[in-house]
């Protein structure tokens, strides 16, 4: 590819269209590619690049080139791209970064992983009640933050105490000098030790833009951006996900998945998989224990696996639902109750709805008598009422002691419902059949 078309294309692209880009071309391409870019450009794909990416960039660059791509990432962003570099490539990257500035890049590195201060950053405008519309432009003009840091002027007392905020917009349109009544006097804040989770519910509930973080006395330390919560709300819906999938949280949550060792993805689903291995002894003792009803009737073997995964399929679906209702607070521990009520309702809806289609399909379809045809769609009924009561149970349990409540949408009620979709069936079968 020329010159010419390479700097046609790159006109074209978003940053993040820039780096996927260099991730999927040879090393001599991307060298041709970064030549061309600006050092601004540059510094805007370089923290959307894998870690691998990254460090393959900064070793085809100079010192002089890696250095300026250094001091032009901001602070949140540097923070990040640093969190994920080898140590002794961290300590040679802060050489390159301004004294002014490698305190602030330091302690931001001391907050815990999954903290709001590790999020944080520091590239934002501040002012007092008293500043003027012309003090605040020029703190705009010579501020280091991107747009993100600056849709939002936070007011400070003479403490450093966050007491409001201005929107830009509003300053903007003001014909008016002083700030007085633009002020918003209503703050939320979180603090810096606050989980990231904290700060995405509140962006999520609030529809934010920004979020302030202050520290243990109410000091302003930095914002939370948007940008910035929207991966960590992505990484909360992946890593729920593969919970509710039996996939312990990786390890290695942002390298690709062809590049992951073999033992790294083994080690995330083997602790799941032998859980359910030694617990599904529980479901063979069952079948073991009812051995006569089964030698008795044979066919009733054949209606297993449906009723199985009928209740597993039930059990998610309720549990799911009140996992995300969990998340964004329309019910709490305090609604136990009436969960429950509500889901053995639809529990019995959908168990009555498919065991009459049920009851009809295996008589027509399968050479059995009206007795089997009833005990089977019987238990299908009472496993799909018994396995939505559980799905809705278990994740406000999960919530009561303080653990993720997706963790007990998969495995925990594949367990539980099969083991006891296999007694109602092998009772009611009993009972109905004479056994």
């Amino acid at each position: 590819m020329n010159t010419k078309n390479i700097l046609d294309k790159l006109k074209t692209m978003t940053p993040l269209d820039i780096a996927i880009w260099l991730e999927r071309i040879s090393a001599t391409e991307r060298a041709q590619i970064i030549n061309l870019m600006t050092k601004d450009d540059l510094a805007e794909v370089f923290r959307l690049l894998s870690p691998k990416a990254r460090e393959e960039l900064l070793s085809a660059l100079s010192d002089p080139d890696v250095a300026k791509l250094i001091q032009l990432q901001e602070s949140d962003d540097l923070v990040d791209v640093l969190q994920e570099m080898p140590a002794n490539l961290v300590i040679k990257l802060l050489d390159y970064v301004p004294d002014n500035r490698r305190e602030t890049i330091n302690k931001l590195l001391r907050y815990p992983e999954e903290s709001v201060g590790s999020l944080m950053s520091v590239d934002f405008v501040t002012a007092k009640e008293t500043s003027t519309k012309k003090e605040i432009i020029e703190k705009i003009q010579f501020s280091t933050g991107g747009p993100e840091h600056l849709n939002v002027i936070y007011i400070m007392d003479n403490e450093r105490h966050l007491i409001g905020r201005v929107y830009i917009s509003e300053l903007v349109k003001s014909t008016k000098e002083t700030i007085e009544e633009l002020i918003h006097y209503s703050v939320l804040a979180v603090k810096t030790n606050d989980d990231q989770e904290v700060a995405s519910d509140l962006f999520l509930k609030y529809q934010l833009l920004s979020l302030p973080v202050v520290d243990s006395e109410n000091r302003l330390v930095g914002i939370v951006t948007a940008d910035d919560i929207f991966e960590v709300i992505s990484d909360e819906i992946h890593e729920d996900y593969l919970l509710q999938s039996g996939v312990a949280k990786s390890d290695e949550p942002k390298t690709k998945y062809l590049d992951r060792t073999i033992w790294s993805l083994s080690r995330e689903r083997i602790g799941w998989l032998l859980i359910l291995m030694i617990t599904a002894t529980l479901t063979a003792y069952v079948i073991q224990r009812y051995e006569a009803v089964l030698a008795t009737h044979v066919v009733l073997a054949a209606y297993i696996p449906m009723l199985m995964d009928s209740g597993g399929n039930s059990g998610t679906q309720s549990s799911t639902l009140i996992t995300r209702a969990l998340s964004l607070e329309e019910i709490d521990t305090s609604h136990l109750g009436a969960v429950i009520r509500r889901e053995a309702t639809v529990g019995a809806v959908t168990g009555i709805t498919l065991g009459v289609v049920n009851t009809v399909r295996i008589l027509l379809m399968d050479d059995i008598t009206l007795q089997v045809a009833i005990t089977v769609s019987l238990s299908l009924v009472l496993v799909i009422i018994l396995a939505k009561v559980v799905g809705g149970i278990l994740p406000i349990f999960a919530e009561k002691i303080n653990q993720d409540p997706a963790v007990m949408a998969g495995p925990m009620i594949t367990t539980v419902v099969d083991t006891f979709a296999l007694i109602l069936y092998f009772q009611i079968a009993t009972v109905l059949l004479g056994i």
